[in-house]
């Protein structure tokens, strides 16, 4: 990846990680919508926009978790379930990014429809 990309990866993921603040987990779908849309020629936009859900809600975690009471959050949920706790972990940051890859391939297929719609209409 380029520095563009990373750069990219950590705007979005900011990004996420604020409107996911204030708007709940609701605008994950909506800001990935608008983010595909936006990005047109960006190869693999889709996995990138869910990569950077992903990195957010991590920062999300990262930034509200306190250690021991994690630690023992993890171990209990995991118990109770029969995995291990950094598995609960990974289906939480499993949420965003499918939410967010779902919305950025239906925005996609969306504005190419569009757009050959409107191709199709200047052609007649």
């Amino acid at each position: 990846m380029s520095a563009r990309d990373w750069l990219l990866l950590v705007v979005r993921a900011t990004g996420f990680a604020l409107v996911t603040a204030m708007g709940g987990w609701i605008a994950i779908p909506v800001t990935a919508a608008v983010w595909s849309t936006l990005a047109t020629a960006e190869r693999r936009r889709e996995l990138r926009i869910a990569l950077a859900a992903a990195a957010s809600w991590a920062l999300l975690l990262g930034w509200g978790a306190d250690g021991a009471g994690t630690r023992r959050l993890l171990s209990l949920l995991g118990g109770i379930f029969g995995v291990p706790g950094w598995t609960l972990i990974l289906l939480t940051l499993a949420i965003p990014a499918l939410l967010a890859w779902g919305a950025a391939v239906e925005a996609s297929a969306v504005s190419a429809a569009i757009a050959a719609r409107g191709a199709r209409r200047a052609e007649r």
